[in-house]
């Protein structure tokens, strides 16, 4: 929905809301304001002039149609709201995929470059950051595996999973991520310790 379009909306919702006010504010004004027989209020807006607008918006609230008006538009506040938070809700967890996706080739990318020593010896000092990435990713449902992982003869398969799955979650492929990182759980679930 537009900006303006949403706008719009509020701004006559808003104005809905004036009659069904009006007898609070007509209360708080005639302790508060209009107590005062030759204050300043009194002489710009004489108490009958402001009798007869308050009258008047009463009589407004109390109409059928401002009703059923009224309601309609409080629903449909309602529900752009709820879309606008759904909306923002699914856009902040695109980025928080996206971000998993670059991690998830970092440590890729970090891994492979160690392989000509003995692996997992090479990464005591990725194991926080790897550790953290398989909490994030199971917090988005996405399958990743355990700590077992440092029991693999080599890490070859763990950065292939890392890139592979990735690669998709940070091109926005969630649901293909999630079936690739699927796809490699019978090589990084069933551990042999070597």
């Amino acid at each position: 929905m537009s900006k303006w379009l949403k706008q719009f909306l509020f701004g006559i919702w808003g104005l809905l809301l004036i009659p069904l006010i009006t007898p609070t504010l007509e209360k708080w004004l005639e302790e508060n304001v209009f107590s005062d027989p030759n204050g300043t209020a009194t002489t710009v807006f004489p108490n009958a002039m402001a009798t007869t607008v308050f009258n008047n918006l009463l009589a407004l609230g109390q109409q059928r149609w401002f009703e059923f008006a009224f309601v309609l538009l409080t629903g449909i506040v309602i529900g752009v709201s709820l879309e606008w938070l759904n909306r923002k809700s699914d856009e902040r967890k695109a980025f928080e995929l996206r971000s998993l996706g670059t991690k998830f080739r970092g440590l890729s990318d970090n891994i492979k470059i160690r392989t000509a020593s003995e692996w997992p010896d090479n990464v005591r000092d990725l194991k926080p950051a790897i550790l953290s990435v398989f909490i994030s990713a199971k917090k988005f449902d996405l399958w990743a595996p355990n700590e077992h992982v440092y029991q693999l003869p080599d890490a070859s398969f763990l950065c292939e999973y890392f890139r592979c799955v990735g690669k998709l979650l940070e091109d926005g492929h969630f649901d293909e991520a999630n079936s690739e990182a699927l796809s490699w759980k019978p090589f990084l679930d069933k551990v042999k310790p070597s």
